[in-house]
């Protein structure tokens, strides 16, 4: 699972490639509020200035397709182009509106910096066959444990954190629902054993 950085009060995907931390010219785009392939037009007008190697990776389908790039790409791009905090850079370079400033300066310090702090993580959430599975005890300390760690790690109203806190709780709430069921199962089930053994 993909982890996040909070950018703008959005949540950005952490795409790391070669051990580098990379976007790719979508991920500009939407962080800088710019129209689709602005990011892509600048980084063809000044082509001859990119290195590379140093200022972005140019990845083929196969490479694209392993599970550390799966879903940045769209699937029918027979390439990709991941740019790295240089090329970043250098792209940005003719934004100067204030927007673009203040993105710029979150993306060196919470994104290419690895600022652990900024980053949001997935919280891992069973699901419903892997609960079922589980000694009700069991699958009610797991949920309990992820909608707590949910909470507490993304619960801050009117951020990126509290959009990654909703689409948790999609999957929380039939998780809990779940694990109700298979408590109340539980104590249906021993029910009839104590009435079978208190009979027999």
């Amino acid at each position: 699972m993909r982890n996040f950085v909070a950018i703008h009060n959005r949540a950005m995907p952490v795409v790391e490639y070669q051990g580098k931390r990379v976007v790719t010219f979508a991920m500009i785009d939407k962080a800088h509020d710019r129209p689709k392939g602005t990011a892509r037009q600048t980084f063809n007008r000044h082509r001859s200035r990119f290195v590379e190697g140093k200022d972005f990776f140019d990845v083929t389908s196969s490479v694209k397709h392993t599970m550390w790039l799966k879903d940045v790409f769209p699937k029918r791009t027979a390439r990709g182009l991941l740019i790295t905090e240089r090329g970043y850079l250098l792209i940005v370079k003719p934004f100067n509106d204030s927007l673009s400033w203040d993105v710029q300066n979150e993306m060196i310090d919470s994104y290419f910096r690895r600022n652990t702090l900024g980053e949001l993580r997935h919280v891992d959430i069973p699901s419903i066959e892997e609960l079922s599975q589980m000694k009700p005890e069991e699958a009610q300390h797991l949920v309990a444990k992820a909608e707590k760690d949910s909470y507490l790690g993304h619960g801050k109203p009117g951020s990126a954190a509290m959009t990654l806190r909703r689409r948790e709780l999609k999957r929380l709430r039939p998780a809990t629902r779940a694990v109700i069921e298979l408590s109340q199962l539980s104590i249906c089930d021993l029910g009839d054993f104590a009435k079978e053994a208190l009979h027999g």
